[in-house]
């Protein structure tokens, strides 16, 4: 073998092993650099959030109140900065571009982003809810002075103002979620302000209108699978069977209950609305338990003690269950309940016949079955 062929071949290979490493140098990176104003040293920490959870993926020194985090992400998502041993996270988007970060330790959510598209198209969103929080704020207030004086009369008027505000709200996040299906930003809107108020074919139509950049996002994602699971506890599916304990450790199946109209309420003691809820909830079931209507009470509880005082306290006389696990409740998450108070009406044939209905929209829907 010639001295030449053999220096070709060596060549070849540094070419090659150059290509290889260029490819790498060139490969998309995020620099996220930030100044913190009040906090001149200490670690901080680079979390994503996972079942309701912040998990920390990567951590550098805060050095003169700057710090630098510098990788890659495959695609545009939220994330969130915690400084330790410090309350609160700063939620912002990240992705593979050059995005700096100055802010305040005693208010990080009030932090100045740039160098984020997906950021800018975040910001503009929220700066449209701070008008409609502004529009809302004197509402609450006029429908508080009205409860205190006991004008009734004031009050309902104080909420049909912020019915009709809110209405208009969910048309601008719904618009504008239209307007931007290009943006990770619209798929976090979409699970954080639109899956829980709308139906799951209009969740379904925004979702295949994200381009493919955005179905790959975490948000995205997220919104796929409740759209899974809410086709299967839709109205008019057989409603899936669960088994929990009850106060006395006793297992008890929703399907032992079959053959009488049931009343799936979804709560936890620590659940204000749900508190509130509560008594219609007594009345409703004092007056129809006499013609066969059972209620079944899931809570959302980590603390078995609160539950058995609530349940207690709020004279909740029917059968109850739990996990005792909160937002990772067996249940919950089979019916893809991701609000509370959340009812689920359910047929003599074991058929889903309502969902979120309460008072006396509840009590006619069951009244239909008899």
């Amino acid at each position: 073998m010639s001295n030449s062929f053999i220096m070709k071949k060596l060549l070849f290979a540094v070419l090659a092993i150059s290509v290889l490493f260029a490819a790498c140098d060139t490969q998309k990176k995020y620099e996220l650099s930030g100044k913190i104003e009040g906090q001149s040293e200490g670690k901080i920490f680079l979390n994503i959030e996972k079942d309701r959870k912040l998990e920390k993926i990567d951590s550098v020194e805060i050095v003169n109140g700057e710090f630098k985090f510098v990788g890659s992400v495959p695609v545009a998502d939220m994330y969130y900065l915690q400084i330790e041993d410090k309350r609160g996270a700063l939620p912002f988007f990240l992705e593979n571009s050059l995005i700096s970060i100055e802010a305040n330790v005693e208010a990080l959510r009030d932090a100045k982003i740039t160098g984020s598209a997906t950021q800018d198209v975040y910001k503009s969103f929220t700066d449209k809810m701070v008008e409609y929080k502004g529009k809302q704020e004197p509402i609450i207030a006029a429908y508080k002075k009205a409860m205190s004086e006991k004008n009734e009369e004031a009050a309902e008027k104080a909420v049909k103002e912020y019915e009709a505000v809110d209405a208009e709200k969910m048309v601008t996040i719904k618009s504008f979620v239209k307007e931007n299906t290009s943006s990770v930003a619209s798929a976090f809107i979409t699970h954080r302000n639109l899956l829980n108020q709308l139906k799951v074919d209009e969740v379904e139509e925004i979702y295949n209108a994200f381009g493919e950049n955005v179905k790959a996002s975490g948000s995205a994602l997220a919104i796929k699978a409740k759209i899974d699971v809410l086709k299967k506890v839709a109205v008019g599916q057989p409603a899936p069977d669960f088994t929990l304990n009850t106060p006395e450790g006793t297992p008890l199946s929703l399907s032992s209950l079959k053959g009488k109209v049931v009343v799936i309420d979804f709560w936890a003691s620590w659940c204000g609305p749900c508190r509130r809820e509560n008594p219609h909830m007594v009345e409703i079931y004092n007056e129809l338990s006499p013609k066969g209507v059972e209620f079944l009470g899931v809570s959302l509880d980590k603390d078995k003690d609160k539950w058995l005082k609530a349940i207690e306290d709020d004279g909740l006389i029917w059968k109850h269950v739990s996990d005792l696990q909160y937002w990772n409740s067996a249940a919950a998450k089979l019916y893809g309940i991701n609000g509370i108070p959340a009812t689920v009406l359910i047929d003599q044939n074991g058929t889903i016949v309502a969902k979120k209905v309460f008072g006396d929209e509840l009590k006619a829907e069951i009244e239909k079955l008899f």
